[in-house]
């Protein structure tokens, strides 16, 4: 199961056995933010999280659990948000170790439990012995997009995803659990369920009355951040790590500048798939360009309005008019102009 980065050095490691104390001992501020407690000796976390450890500075062991989301389909590296949360994590004074029965990826360290196609269910099925063979201290959970896409009830999608946080809680009595609101899917049907989904995250979790279970909205990642209808490209899952990341560092202690932040960027390359028509008969293809956060002008129930909105430059055919001999003919031309997404999302 690979290790990000090379080892700690002996003050680094000493610095996490201060920091850990903290998290062992679960003392937080109402924000979730990590205070040391006076009273008693910190303890080290690393070593009293879950299961005991053989060695009281191995890394903290983190399972992202999902389906293929997790996995990384979308984005070339195969990496999904893995490989840019542990280097913001990194960057921040952490580092842990990705755990999990599937492997890919870029880099050393790509273990993790997605599974390709899974719903809520399959996923669920399989759960104790995943958890009972890594041993997680943290599993980031993005649960309940395939369940979505098959039909299945948002109600009875929640109560299943309730069901298998209660499984987690049950094998790994101290780990940290983050569930995600799932990214947004760009078919329709597909959107409003997965809205309904989210929307009664919050409420089950708050129910558990477990401060160890946090909530992280990733339903923002949607629309051009999606490389098809469901997956990430390399920009979503950016965003999903920073999503992560910013719920995770009060928890674990990490702290700093980590890079900048996706949300506030206003020029990105996103690599989206399209249609096309090659001999007649339609396919796919990636089309990645150059996106950027421009003032545009819509209309909105018959009313102009100014709006920031994405837009790429494309080269695009612009019809014109021209007098030949006394007549008028219609000739095209071609113009480059700032363009939105288009048919781009519908693939």
């Amino acid at each position: 199961m690979g290790v990000l980065g090379q080892s700690w050095s002996g003050a680094r490691r000493m610095g996490v056995m201060a920091m850990t104390g903290v998290l062992a001992a679960g003392l937080t501020t109402s924000a979730g933010s990590p205070r040391v407690a006076s009273a008693e000796p910190a303890r080290p976390a690393l070593a009293s999280v879950g299961a005991p450890r053989t060695n009281a500075v191995e890394l903290l062991r983190v399972m992202p659990l999902g389906d293929s989301i997790t996995k990384g389909t979308g984005a070339p590296s195969g990496n999904s948000y893995r490989k840019a949360l542990a280097d913001r994590l990194l960057k921040g004074g952490v580092q842990i170790n990705f755990v999990g029965s599937q492997r890919n990826g870029v880099g050393s360290d790509n273990n993790h439990e997605g599974h390709g196609g899974w719903n809520i269910d399959e996923l669920s099925a399989q759960l104790d012995g995943w958890l009972a063979a890594a041993r997680p201290d943290v599993v980031l959970m993005h649960v309940g997009t395939n369940s979505v896409k098959e039909g299945h009830n948002p109600n009875a999608i929640a109560r299943k995803l309730s069901a298998m946080i209660d499984k987690v809680r049950a094998a790994r009595p101290e780990a940290y659990i983050f569930v995600a609101q799932i990214a947004m899917s760009r078919v329709p049907r597909e959107a409003a369920d997965g809205r309904v989904y989210n929307g009664l995250i919050p409420k089950l979790v708050a129910e558990k009355r477990d401060d160890r279970i946090k909530v992280v909205d990733q339903s923002s990642v949607s629309g051009i951040d999606l490389h098809d209808l469901r997956h990430p490209n390399e920009f979503g899952y950016s965003k999903m790590a920073w999503n992560w990341y910013r719920a995770m560092a009060p928890v674990l202690g990490a702290s700093g500048f980590t890079g900048n932040n996706p949300y506030r960027m206003q020029n990105t390359v996103r690599c989206l798939l399209r249609k096309v028509n090659v001999g007649g008969r339609s396919d796919h293809h990636t089309e990645c360009r150059t996106w950027r956060l421009r003032t545009t002008t819509v209309q909105v129930n018959g009313v102009n309005r100014r709006v920031r909105a994405w837009l790429t430059l494309r080269d695009v055919p612009q019809t014109y008019r021209v007098r030949v001999d006394g007549k008028l003919e219609t000739r095209t031309r071609v113009v480059r102009r700032w363009t939105g997404p288009g048919n781009l999302l519908d693939v």
